[in-house]
């Protein structure tokens, strides 16, 4: 099932402000004891959990209103068959931002 463009913009906003507070964090923390970087990973680890909950609802309000719509059972069946690219790499690269989150968060002050 495709989901419209527009609704992917707030999940893809808050994994790039996710990458963007580590990197600048890592950046604060190369003159000090990386307390920094290391508290990053938790904000990187919440943000991955936000955005996969965001997706989850944004597929389950799409379903939901297919399931309502005029159409065919078999027509419904075959949209939901389709894989939506974006929303499988959206998906993804929530689940990597929230293991490297997790990385972070527990060792990201020993490499300072």
């Amino acid at each position: 099932m495709i989901i419209e463009k527009r609704k992917y913009r707030q999940p893809i906003i808050l994994l790039v402000f996710g990458i963007v507070f580590s990197l600048f964090s890592d950046y604060a923390s190369l003159d000090s004891e990386g307390d920094w970087f290391a508290r990053s990973g938790a904000v990187l680890s919440f943000v991955s959990v936000v955005v996969q909950f965001l997706l989850s609802n944004l597929k389950k309000t799409e379903l939901e209103s297919l399931f309502r719509s005029k159409i065919g059972l078999k027509a419904k069946i075959q949209t939901v068959k389709i894989k939506d690219k974006r929303h499988e790499f959206l998906s993804f690269a929530s689940g990597i931002t929230g293991l490297v989150g997790t990385l972070i968060w527990g060792y990201g002050d020993l490499l300072f």
